[in-house]
């Protein structure tokens, strides 16, 4: 995927998921790719999500 969200120094609790821009710009792309119904790639965004969450805020909240 050639336009992924680059990681960003992000916050490290899982409660800070909200304020973070690796999080945000996953969540964004993800609506983008629903309105134009690329159903494929708004479940690409949730995966790569929550492989972030995990790895960078020890979390899949």
């Amino acid at each position: 995927m050639a336009n992924e969200p680059q990681p960003e120094a992000a916050p490290t609790s899982s409660a800070d998921t909200a304020s973070c821009a690796t999080c945000h710009a996953w969540r964004t792309e993800e609506r983008r790719a629903e309105t134009a119904q690329d159903h494929s790639r708004a479940t690409d965004c949730r995966v790569m999500l929550q492989r972030h969450r995990a790895d960078v805020h020890g979390g899949s909240e």
